[in-house]
């Protein structure tokens, strides 16, 4: 990583999130629905202590005494060598802009408090996020009555390292709304968080990262997350490395003593990938072969386009360096031109690029028959075009999107870190960014203590698995067998009717007949053993792989409905990349598949039962089997955890992955988020279905998507329980932070509200009971919130971890919040990061040891392996859901070329709730 300051376009701002909630305020205004009162339910008593003990990475702050901190607003502007002013305090969605504004404003900075003594008593009095937040120790303008802004002339900057100016202004407010910042008073804790004051959490941050961010050792990013420069770092395939880092944040807990709020620092280990630092010309070699290029020949066209492999390309910002000249760009494309076949004007004559270059640089190009990376410069509809060998990608760019599974993989092996191991790096970080003493903490009269904050944690009760025959089995540490010659039958053995196999493998003739034949005879048998009913499959066939793929495989599927096939098994070769095409025509034919990779196929012929037992389980649910209930009593054993009146809901988004941004930083359109949602609507309690609804992009509140879907379900629901609504519904809402609480108390759970009265009004059928109520649970791994045994020996990675049914609801929790952590899963690989469960809205009042062993029997419905999930099955199957749909989106948009905001388009064409009501997929669970 390096750190050196560069000359760097400005960059736009981003929207008000406040737009949303306007729109919100009108569409409740219209419906005649009252905005939510943003106050959250207040704490529920914990059930008795446990005697597990445990220890996490939350790290106990401490103020020994009031010292007053007063707030400012800061602007710094410098003026370019056009004239204009370019703030440096203003964000930018760009990492490479963001560091460099970031450097220049430490400059700055520090030339403004050794120019300033008077006004600033020293830089570690002065606490700066380098952008546009400056806290001091002393009343900056005590002398001010009217606290006017105060405008500071730096100058003797370095006119090399500043776009050519020598001087910055700085412009200082002062903060009107609550200015002083008192580090040992809580009270800014309240349930209602209509108005929450941030500034405490606010200063705690910016204090305890002061260390890293006034270094020139450390590249920082928002949230906390910093990089040491003399860390080293991993490459990863296709032009990636991953860097090796930490985050910090502060989080509000119980004093593990009195109870009572104190502040705490959580700090975890912070694994990123980030786009090498190599030309265009290397980059490109890492994503694409480039042997031709060697050869004297162009790259396929096939690399090039919306699809190609080059898009990747798009977004990076690079330096652009020949001659004399240093300049930093954007790539909007990669052109299938190359430097030897591209004209421009210049004087009124027509040259290449190639001749260009070598006529006004004397500089001949390496490898002319290469693409051209295109630039789109601000005012201008024609873009500049330059060879991929003279530019240089930027350092500190980290990878948006999804990333390569090859590169997934790389990731997930150097991430994973045993607890033993993480807790000492955790602890070396604490130390490397100053965290246990430094000027800046000690001027606030504040210690950290050096020993992480311990916890007792819980064993919950496991619960037990019922299969066919009713053959009881019981969890033992998240797992249970039920495999062999005396595996049980299946508790609801689906069956199908007419169904068929469709192999796309490079398997030459006999031998891919002879692989297909002998996988299915093996699938038969098995799912025959465990009770489902499916004759031979009609007409297998084969896919030619020499010919395109996508036209052979939609012929296949739009003659199933005619021919009776309710369910198609997909074999396919791993160089073949056609899943989300096929969950697209499954879909659009309203034929269930299910697709096997040919390794895993070989896996099953080598003998391996498992996978076996695996694949079929899976099929099973598809069809709209069950292969299990679940049966749970309380920790006393007299009353059943899950009752048959209760609805179990889960609430999960997709968002599509970030277009790239143009020159200017704009990006282009994105399709629609997608809600998935899953709940157990069928007549048995673990029978878990759902769909999924298209709303606004990038809107991760449900206000378009709640009404539409609360009708889905309890019209379902009622289907299946002779018309009689669900008595309470439990809600599992994946992913929001604290920032969403109030959106989800002022909205979401409002419109839950109306959906329930509406439908109670219009379902035309007796209720035997006279409301249903519910309960909302934000259920999130999106935290840094650790959680480790207290003595940890050296072993595997799930002796070192947490087992299975661990369950935390003091000290580490907030306090105020209702809340609580469930460990329900076994990890395998690295550290475990156990799920944090939030109550915001409890009408059916639930308690808190009754929702934890609610969570932990949950995590063992998935039905598809015999371990239990880090999240409830709902929450799981919900996010599965939304996934889906995405994945069917954007094949429809490829297929279609529709525009990408039609979402009531979307809604009427894609979901499986448009389908026919005789469909399978109104109760099968077809993503499982």
């Amino acid at each position: 990583m390096s750190a050196g300051p560069s000359n760097l376009q400005p960059d736009v701002e981003l929207r008000p999130a406040t737009k949303i909630r306007h729109a919100a305020e009108i569409k409740f205004k219209e419906m005649g629905i009252e905005v939510g009162i943003p106050e959250m339910p207040p704490k529920i008593p914990v059930p008795p202590n446990g005697n597990v003990k445990l220890t996490s990475n939350l790290y106990a702050v401490r103020t020994s005494s009031q010292i007053p901190i007063y707030r400012y607003d800061l602007d710094i502007t410098i003026s370019q060598r056009n004239g204009k002013q370019l703030a440096l305090t203003k964000k930018s969605d760009s990492d490479a802009v963001s560091i460099d504004r970031k450097l220049k404003t430490k400059i700055i900075f520090f030339k403004m408090v050794q120019t300033y003594p008077e006004l600033f008593s020293g830089v570690h009095h002065c606490i700066y996020d380098l952008e546009s937040t400056l806290f001091t120790l002393n009343d900056i303008m005590k002398d001010d009555p009217e606290a006017e802004p105060k405008t500071l002339v730096i100058e003797g900057l370095d006119g090399a390292k500043f776009q050519g100016t020598t001087s910055a202004t700085v412009i200082l407010k002062k903060c009107h709304d609550r200015f002083e910042v008192d580090l040992t008073n809580f009270s800014h804790l309240e349930l209602n968080i209509e108005s929450t004051d941030l500034s405490h959490k606010q200063f705690l941050e910016l204090v305890t990262s002061q260390i890293p961010m006034m270094s020139d050792s450390f590249v920082t990013f928002p949230g906390g997350v910093s990089f040491s420069m003399n860390a080293s770092t991993t490459e990863l395939p296709e032009g990636k490395y991953l860097g090796h880092g930490v985050q910090k944040s502060v989080r509000y807990v119980e004093n593990p003593q009195t109870r009572k709020p104190m502040a705490a620092i959580a700090l975890d280990l912070k694994k990123t990938a980030f786009h090498a630092v190599l030309t265009g010309l290397d980059y490109l070699s890492q994503i694409v072969d480039d042997r031709p290029l060697h050869n004297g020949q162009k790259l396929p066209n096939s690399v090039f386009g919306s699809f190609g492999a080059l898009k990747k390309m798009k977004g990076l910002r690079c330096c652009l360096q020949y001659g004399n000249r240093y300049r930093e760009v954007v790539i909007h494309e990669i052109s299938n031109k190359t430097a030897q076949e591209h004209y421009f004007d210049r004087e009124g004559q027509q040259i290449t690029v190639e001749n260009y270059f070598y006529q006004m640089y004397n500089l001949r190009l390496k490898c002319p028959t290469a693409p051209l990376a295109g630039e789109k410069k601000p005012g201008q509809k024609a873009l500049c075009y330059y060879p991929l060998e003279l530019i240089r990608v930027l350092d500190n760019q980290r990878v948006t999107g999804e990333l390569p599974q090859k590169v997934i993989r790389d990731v997930i092996k150097h991430a994973a870190v045993v607890p033993a191991l993480r807790i000492r790096q955790i602890q070396d970080s604490c130390a490397d960014l100053g965290l246990f003493g430094n000027d800046y903490l000690q001027n606030v009269d504040t210690v950290i203590d050096s020993r992480p904050i311990g916890v007792e944690g819980r064993q919950l009760k496991n619960p037990k698995m019922v299969f066919g025959k009713n053959t009881s089995v019981e969890s033992r540490n998240g797992q249970w067998p039920n495999r062999g010659a005396m595996r049980p039958p299946f508790f609801i053995p689906s069956t199908i009717r007419k169904w068929s196999v469709l192999m796309i493998s490079n398997l030459q003739n006999g031998f891919a007949s002879e692989t297909m034949h002998t996988f299915v005879s093996s699938f038969i048998n098995e799912c025959r053993a465990r009770g489902m009913t499916l004759p031979a499959p009609s007409d297998p066939w084969a896919l030619n792989a020499r010919e395109e793929l996508k036209p052979q495989m939609e012929g296949f599927f739009s003659e199933c409905p005619g021919l009776g096939i309710e369910f198609v098994l997909v074999l396919q070769d791993d160089c073949f990349h056609e899943h989300k095409f096929l969950k697209f025509i499954e879909r659009k034919y309203n034929v269930i598949s299910q697709d096997v990779n040919m390794k895993t196929v070989q896996k099953c012929l080598q003998r391996a039962a498992a996978t076996l037992e695996n694949i079929v389980q899976k099929t099973n649910i598809k069809l709209g089997g069950l292969n299990y209930s679940i049966e749970m009593t309380n920790p006393a054993g007299t009353s059943n955890v899950f009752q048959p009146d209760t609805m179990y809901v889960g609430l999960a988004m997709s968002h599509s992955k970030p277009p790239k941004p143009d020159s200017t930083g704009r990006e282009p359109p994105k399709p629609a988020s997608v809600v998935g949602f899953a709940a157990n609507v069928l007549p048995q309690n673990f029978a878990f279905v759902g769909d999924y609804y298209f709303q606004a992009a990038d809107r991760d509140e449900k206000i378009d998507s709640i009404v539409p879907i609360m009708h889905r379900i309890l019209d379902m629901w009622c289907q299946h329980h002779e018309g009689q609504m669900p008595k309470n519904i439990l809600f599992f809402r994946n992913g929001a932070s604290e920032g969403q609480y109030k959106s989800i108390l002022k909205f979401e759970v409002p419109l839950i509200k109306h959906a329930l009265e509406k439908f109670r009004n219009n379902c035309g059928v007796e209720q035997m009971t006279p409301e249903t109520k519910f309960s909302l649970v934000v259920a999130t791994k999106r935290h840094n919130v650790r959680i480790f045994k207290a003595n940890i020996q050296a072993g595997r990675p799930n002796e070192q971890n947490l087992p299975p049914g661990i369950a935390v609801d003091r000290s580490i929790v907030h306090p105020m919040f209702a809340e609580f952590f469930v460990n329900s899963h076994t990890t395998l690989q690295g550290t475990g990061k156990t799920p944090r469960y939030t109550i915001m809205h409890n009408g059916a009042d639930f308690k808190i040891g009754q929702l934890e062993h609610i969570v932990f029997g949950l995590a063992h419905g998935h039905q598809i392996v015999n371990l239990c999930t880090s999240l409830p099955t709902p929450s799981y199957i919900a996010g599965d859901y939304a996934d889906r749909g995405m994945v069917v989106l954007h094949e429809f948009l490829k297929t279609t070329r529709a525009e990408a905001d039609q979402y009531d388009t979307f809604n009427e064409q894609l979901t499986y709730a448009a389908l026919q009501p005789e469909s399978r997929f109104h109760y099968c669970r077809v993503n499982a």
